[in-house]
């Protein structure tokens, strides 16, 4: 039996948009040629404009086990090229059938080798319909705005605008990388609106800085000194040497690395010197006790002399209080970020009304 496979790269436009026409044009071809010379299917027909690869087998196939060999040697070859959080961007489906003259996929022939998210992440997802929201951070001794950290939201009327909504979804149906990924595109665009006397802070999983996508993302940007990496803390990192490789691969580039929200999750005083960041930020629930808790203060002086003879400067945020204001200061923190001094709201609204 004669048999007819369909390869369907159904997200394919946004590698596109990440990776520009001519490479994505060049890489469909070498796609086309690997597949051919590491399997027993010969090219039938591509289509390029609907992203669709057409193969025959002339024998007679194990269909699971040709579909299994299919799979594998995509997954190979599309990791290696894209990385393997831009490849779970793709979307690649196959289905096998009989070859007749007038061979007809359905919709149900087709299997997906990763699952998509679903439902109004999904929507969220294929349309980018993501919110950037920037917070002001300030010099704690003048009080002068300095840079924002940018934050991202879902749409505004949807039940997946706030935070953690979104982003608890993305980890409840495996898609955070991806999600991660569109967020860090739509931020990356506000940098032509940042003026040259300020900066913009972005969150980034320290193990997006592996991906290949992010890669080109970050070197599309003309002035990376206005952009700030802030390493988050979603996961436990076991091992830190290959991120610490990547981040000074940027570092050559101009990019500064932040540590956000230590000594309140997986980051704690340890990683500070594990990876001897350009600034770290304390997080909320710290600097709530430092009024009421003594040994809090005297622990935040003692790591904020320790970064400041390191070469490196230190941030406070969910500042609520002057009396926290000030106590700051006489810590010597160098900048401050809540909000008793700016409230979180959309990205072009703010920078349009400073």
């Amino acid at each position: 039996m004669k048999t007819i496979t369909l390869i369907t790269l159904t997200n394919w436009p946004l590698i596109i948009e990440l990776f520009g026409y001519s490479y994505c044009k060049n890489l469909w071809k070498e796609l086309i040629i690997h597949i051919t010379s590491k399997s027993e299917f010969a090219l039938h027909n591509e289509k390029y404009q609907s992203n669709e690869i057409y193969l025959t087998n002339e024998e007679e196939p194990d269909i699971k086990k040709l579909n299994l060999i299919l799979k594998t040697n995509i997954t190979i070859f599309l990791q290696n090229r894209l990385g393997i959080l831009t490849f779970r961007l793709a979307k690649i489906e196959l289905a096998t059938i009989e070859y007749t003259e007038k061979y007809t996929f359905k919709r149900e022939n087709l299997n997906k080798l990763y699952s998509t998210p679903h439902g109004e992440l999904r929507e969220i997802m294929e349309k980018k319909q993501i919110t950037p929201f920037l917070q002001g951070i300030y010099d704690s001794d003048k009080k002068t705005l300095i840079g924002y950290e940018a934050l991202s939201r879902g749409p505004i009327d949807s039940s997946l605008f706030q935070a953690n909504n979104l982003f608890s979804a993305a980890l409840s149906q495996d898609v955070m990388h991806e999600l991660e990924l569109i967020c860090l595109e739509q931020i990356l665009n506000l940098t032509k609106h940042i003026n040259n006397d300020k900066f913009l802070s972005i969150n980034i999983s320290p193990y997006m800085l592996l991906d290949k996508s992010v890669d080109v993302l970050l070197n599309k940007i003309t002035d990376k000194s206005k952009v700030k990496l802030e390493l988050t803390e979603h996961t436990f990192i076991p091992c830190w040497e290959e991120i610490i490789t990547a981040m000074n691969k940027y570092r050559k580039l101009g990019y500064e690395f932040w540590l956000d929200d230590v000594g309140c999750g997986y980051f704690d005083y340890d990683t500070i010197k594990i990876v001897n960041p350009e600034l770290t930020k304390i997080g909320i629930s710290l600097i709530k006790k430092i009024i009421s808790d003594d040994e809090i203060t005297k622990k935040l002086r003692l790591i904020t002399n320790e970064i400041h003879d390191n070469g490196g400067k230190i941030l406070a945020e969910g500042v609520e209080s002057l009396e926290q204001v000030e106590l700051i200061r006489q810590i010597n923190i160098d900048y401050i970020q809540g909000y008793y001094l700016d409230i979180p709201s959309e990205a072009l609204h703010k920078l349009n009304n400073y």
